[in-house]
């Protein structure tokens, strides 16, 4: 079933006083969130706005459960479904940087199988359609920006709702795959969607770079993680597995019935015993984690006195990289979205914000021009952008210009 994979009243509030940034606007967004808990849309959310060195803001509201009423708490842990992508795609950069593999060798160096793979002709035909011969080799940059023609099988297409029926049917029974290796044999059993570099096309090309980054590596993908970016970051409660006492801080997801009440969901991604270690998804996280992971990348690849990244290879992944795919205000980094053009875009953001959410209405943004962090936590499905756009818009309005 679908529904496997497209799978916060009183809260706490901290808030900081920070010059600046207007609280009382501030105070607006989190009466929106209350109305949204108070109304059974979302069970609960935790939002917090970095500004200027410091954490100007922060609340949590709700509930972690509303199957058993239990308040949601400040740093939480969430199932960030697709903000492990970012992760992966710096554990990918710094193997750039050190020389060992490049944006434009070919993927099929590592992983053969993409060689062969050849493009559906029509998605409407769904995947066993007539192909036609791939233009061009699959490379690592293509895989980077979602520009390879591989796709996530997350489109309403013919193509794409047989691959995810194939893929993911039974995504968190433990027991569908035992290594990460098993998922992308069934993914590159299909045509891309598209020539290599021709479109951007949301896809699961980060597993691909996962086990190019074991590869390279020597190194298990978790292992690689937990060395290389969540210890110099001390992103001490991030992994694809948790330890039993952060299991009780894992906020459920929450979905609505058929009688549109908002419910716990039958289904939950198990915190424990997985062996798929993705790069598309799978990674748990805190608050205060991810906070870590952004502030590195808004300090230039550097914090606390660890330098993850030089500052030139952040900026790299910052660039748009697929000129106009997205449409003329939007573009594609190495990674993460990037606001391109705000006077072709209605979002109040700056030129060079860079983002990306998570399939559980989880999202974060980074505008290097503000000097400013916000993220936003829950767990309810289905996907939809409402609390994307009142984030930006409620952070934005309280900056005072």
């Amino acid at each position: 079933m679908r529904i496997l994979f497209l799978l916060l009243v009183l809260g706490l509030q901290i808030v900081v006083a920070q010059d600046h940034l207007n609280l009382d606007k501030l105070a607006a967004f989190e009466q929106f969130l209350k109305k949204e808990i108070t109304d059974g849309q979302i069970a609960g959310a935790e939002a917090l706005v970095y500004h200027r060195n410091k954490i100007a803001w922060r609340t949590s509201l709700g509930y972690n459960d509303l199957s058993t009423q239990t308040p949601l708490t400040k740093n939480s842990i969430y199932f960030l479904q697709s903000m492990t992508k970012p992760i992966m795609s710096v554990a990918i950069m710094q193997l750039v940087e050190q020389g060992r593999i490049r944006l434009d060798e070919n993927a099929s160096t590592y992983l053969p199988s993409l060689k062969n793979l050849e493009v559906i002709n029509d998605l409407s035909t769904g995947i066993n359609g007539p192909t036609s011969k791939k233009e061009k080799s699959i490379t690592i940059q293509h895989l980077l920006t979602h520009t390879s023609g591989l796709s996530h099988g997350l489109e309403e297409n013919v193509f794409d709702k047989e691959l995810f029926k194939l893929m993911y049917n039974d995504l968190f029974d433990p027991a569908i795959y035992e290594k990460l290796e098993d998922r992308l044999a069934v993914l590159l059993q299909v045509p891309l969607i598209g020539q290599p570099g021709k479109q951007w096309y949301y896809s699961a090309a980060t597993d691909v770079l996962a086990l190019i980054v074991q590869k390279v590596s020597g190194q298990p993908i978790n292992t690689y993680l937990k060395e290389h970016i969540f210890t110099p970051l001390g992103m001490n409660e991030t992994g694809y597995n948790l330890i039993e006492e952060r299991t009780k801080r894992v906020m459920k997801v929450h979905l609505k019935n058929e009688e549109g009440e908002l419910i716990t969901s039958p289904v939950q991604a198990p915190s424990q015993g997985n062996t798929v270690y993705g790069g598309t998804y799978g990674l748990f996280s805190s608050m205060n984690d991810y906070l870590q992971f952004c502030k590195m990348i808004l300090n230039e690849g550097e914090l606390n006195g660890k330098q993850v990244m030089q500052p030139a290879t952040v900026a790299l992944m910052q660039e748009n990289h697929v000129g106009k795919l997205l449409g003329p205000s939007r573009g594609f980094g190495l990674g993460f979205g990037v606001l391109v053009d705000t006077e072709k875009d209605p979002s109040p953001a700056s030129n060079g914000q860079i983002y990306w959410g998570g399939f559980f209405k989880t999202h974060f943004f980074i505008d290097p021009a503000e000097d400013l962090i916000a993220i936003f936590m829950t767990q309810k499905l289905p996907n939809t952008n409402e609390y994307v756009i009142a984030l930006n818009r409620h952070v934005y309005d309280a900056l005072e210009k």
